[in-house]
C-alpha cells in the first residue's frame, strides 16, 4: 500500500502540462529587490486532433502509426495535471528574472516591461530544461513502469500586454506566447500480441507551439491569487522507432496559483 501511494505521488510530481507551464504572472515587473514565490496547480486538454487508439488488431500499420502519434503527444505535448512553483525579482530597469517548475520543465527567463501610461508591455524570453520522462503507473497498478526517458530543451518567448489598479488590487494580461522544444531519448510502445511489455525504442522530435495566454490577479497588500488560461496550438514532428510522425493538436491549459511578494 505505501509502495503505491509513493508510485501514485511519485507520478502525480513528474506529470507535465505543456512546455514550460503557465506564466501567472502580470505584464507589469516587481520594482527592483522585490520578490515574488508562488505555488499552485496547472493542467493542459487536448481539445482538437487528439489521439485516439484506432480499431484494428494490435500488430496492424494504423494501429502502429496510432502508438507513435500517441507517444509523440505524450512527450511533446504531455496533456495532463502538474504542479507549478515560481520564485521572481525585480530588477532595476523595468527588468525581472524568474525560476520557474511546472513538473515536466525547469523555466529560466528574463523580461523587460515598457510603461505605456497605466498599462504596461511585458516582453520575455525564457529558457527551459525538459524531462518528459515522467513515470507512470503499471497495468496492474502495482508499481511504476518506465513509459518514456525523454529529455530536451526549449525556449519560448511571451509577449504581454496588461494593466493593474493603483493600489494592485487587481491586474489583467494577455498576449501571444510562442515556444520551440527538441526532446530526444527512449520510449515504451504498448505491447502487442501477448507481450506483457512494449518494445523500448529511440525517440525524438521537435515540437513547435503558437499560444495566447489570458490572465487575471487579484490580492491584497502581499498576498494575490492569479488565474490563467492559455489556448495553444501545437505542430510536432519527430521519429519514433524510426518511423517517421507528426501530430497537429490544440489545447487549452488553465491554471491557478497563491503569490507572495516581500
Amino acid at each position: 500500500m505505501i509502495r503505491r501511494w509513493a508510485a501514485a505521488l511519485l507520478a502525480g510530481a513528474c506529470a507535465g502540462c505543456h512546455g514550460s507551464g503557465p506564466l501567472l504572472h502580470p505584464a507589469h515587473v516587481l520594482h527592483p529587490g522585490k520578490v515574488s514565490v508562488g505555488a499552485g496547480l496547472s493542467g493542459d486538454m487536448v481539445v482538437a486532433g487528439a489521439t485516439a487508439a484506432p480499431p484494428g488488431a494490435a500488430g496492424d500499420a494504423a494501429a502502429a502509426e496510432g502508438a507513435a502519434r500517441r507517444k509523440l503527444s505524450e512527450i511533446a505535448v504531455s496533456p495532463g495535471v502538474a504542479p507549478w512553483a515560481s520564485a521572481r525579482v525585480g530588477i532595476e530597469g523595468g527588468n525581472e528574472a524568474g525560476l520557474t517548475y511546472s513538473g515536466r520543465a525547469l523555466r529560466l527567463d528574463g523580461r523587460h516591461a515598457f510603461p505605456l501610461g497605466d498599462a504596461a508591455l511585458s516582453i520575455g524570453l525564457g529558457a527551459s530544461a525538459l524531462f518528459a520522462g515522467a513515470p507512470g503507473p503499471t497495468a496492474e497498478g502495482g508499481g511504476v513502469a518506465d513509459v518514456a526517458d525523454v529529455y530536451g530543451a526549449g525556449v519560448d518567448v511571451p509577449i504581454l500586454l496588461g494593466f493593474r489598479s493603483d493600489a494592485d488590487l487587481y491586474a489583467l494580461w494577455f498576449g501571444p506566447r510562442l515556444g520551440l522544444e527538441l526532446l530526444g531519448g527512449e520510449v515504451r510502445l504498448p505491447p502487442a500480441g501477448s507481450a506483457s511489455r512494449g518494445s523500448l525504442v529511440d525517440a525524438s522530435g521537435q515540437h513547435l507551439r503558437l499560444g495566447f495566454v489570458l490572465g487575471v490577479r487579484a490580492g491584497f497588500r502581499h498576498v494575490h491569487v492569479a488565474l490563467e488560461a492559455t489556448a495553444t496550438y501545437h505542430h510536432a514532428t519527430g521519429e519514433i522507432g524510426g518511423a517517421p510522425v507528426a501530430i497537429d493538436q490544440g489545447t487549452i491549459a488553465p491554471g491557478g496559483g497563491l503569490t507572495v511578494t516581500f
